[in-house]
């Protein structure tokens, strides 16, 4: 890429950026969309706009997330929030320390130089290179004692990298510690996440296996359990359920504006059966909505029976009276095997992937091998 193209990159991203920012502004101030960019100070009941203009300035979002406090994070928007703004400023940080202190001192070092210059004559690698190229680590000339600043600077960038997440990671267990000991009180700090159930002993159901496991180890603090089901069938009829009240629902309030003074019995809705009510036989709606709704309560009824006796899971929620049994218990051993019995903290319920919860001990240290030894091994190249 030569110096204009360059040029003509910036201004065309400067641009974009203009655009979506004006954008923003524009969408950001129209009542109907408080929910799509305010949610956490609608559900904290506050003013989205806090009694300013609606045409507030674009980069005002800016001016507030600098002046907000890590605590003001934590309180609008969870830990998590938190730990993820640590781990970007740290990454900033790594970007920031190795800008500011390497740019200066290897830039002219490596303008200086003229490797590009003489390679230029050559017939073969005349057009090749341009300006920017001047700028970079190919205008030292080979086995030249400039290339020694290089090296310095890629032990920098490594120092401060470690520094800085070492530093980033006592932060964040320091945040976490400090959330575990706060005295506000979180429903997830009641309770464990059980996984790894082994066979069931016979006559016995999923609920009474875990039921009797903990109240023999915690009979004073034990609280109950919740065994994770598939649902998916039991949910699949209980949403044509719903979607059958609602029609029904919608169908009665039709039948009752068409009541009126000059005709008193008003008019039955009507329904095709066919494909997407366009085509087959024309029917009373509500009469229809109303069979329908008696025809599916039964079979909710049959597949959540079913689903409860052969759909529970190997994984359990286990609940505690007090915070302190649900913290000892998620750091102890509960059986002989490391795969029976794994008992950890329970997250919230909205950071949970229930399909995943019934994952086997073994499968789930491979695929932790698989996720995190190809980003280890680029790290360390």
């Amino acid at each position: 890429m030569d110096f204009d193209s360059f040029l003509t990159s910036l201004g065309t991203s400067f641009i974009i950026f203009v655009v979506l920012m004006c954008l923003f502004a524009w969408l950001s101030s129209k009542p109907g969309n408080t929910v799509v960019y305010y949610p956490n100070r609608i559900l904290k009941g506050l003013d989205p706009w806090e009694g300013g203009s609606r045409t507030r300035n674009p980069f005002t979002w800016i001016k507030e997330a600098m002046s907000s406090s890590e605590q003001d994070v934590i309180n609008m928007s969870g830990l998590d929030t938190a730990v993820y703004f640590v781990f970007m400023s740290t990454v900033l940080g790594i970007f920031a320390l190795s800008g500011i202190i390497l740019l200066p001192a290897l830039l002219p070092v490596a303008a200086t130089d003229d490797s590009i210059q003489a390679a230029g004559k050559n017939t073969t690698s005349i057009g090749t290179f341009n300006d920017l190229d001047k700028l970079s680590m190919g205008n030292i000339t080979a086995k030249s004692s400039r290339l020694w600043a290089f090296l310095v600077a890629t032990y920098w960038v490594s120092f401060v990298t470690y520094f800085l997440l070492w530093r980033g990671y006592k932060h964040v267990s320091e945040l976490r510690a400090d959330a575990l000991m706060s005295p506000e009180v979180r429903p997830q700090q009641f309770a464990v996440l059980v996984r790894d159930l082994p066979d069931l002993p016979k006559g016995q159901s999923r609920k009474e296996q875990v039921d009797s496991y903990f109240k023999a180890i915690y009979p004073d603090t034990f609280y109950r359990s919740m065994v994770v089901t598939n649902n998916k069938e039991a949910n699949k009829i209980y949403e044509e359920l719903e979607g059958y009240k609602k029609k029904l629902a919608r169908a009665e309030a039709v039948y009752a504006e068409s009541k009126s003074a000059g005709k008193p019995e008003g008019t039955r809705p009507t329904i095709k059966t066919g494909f997407l009510g366009l085509l087959g036989k024309r029917v009373d709606a509500i009469e229809y909505y109303n069979e329908k709704i008696k025809e599916i309560i039964p079979k909710l009824e049959a597949e959540q029976k079913i689903t409860l006796k052969e759909k529970q899971l190997g994984a359990a929620l286990v609940f505690f009276t007090s915070r302190v049994a649900a913290a000892s218990a998620a750091q102890s051993l509960h059986a002989q095997l490391v795969d029976t019995w794994t008992v950890s903290d329970a997250p919230e319920s909205r950071e949970l992937i229930w399909n995943n919860l019934n994952i086997k001990f073994f499968q789930r240290q491979i695929r932790h091998f698989f996720c995190f030894y190809p980003r280890l091994r680029g790290f360390l190249q």
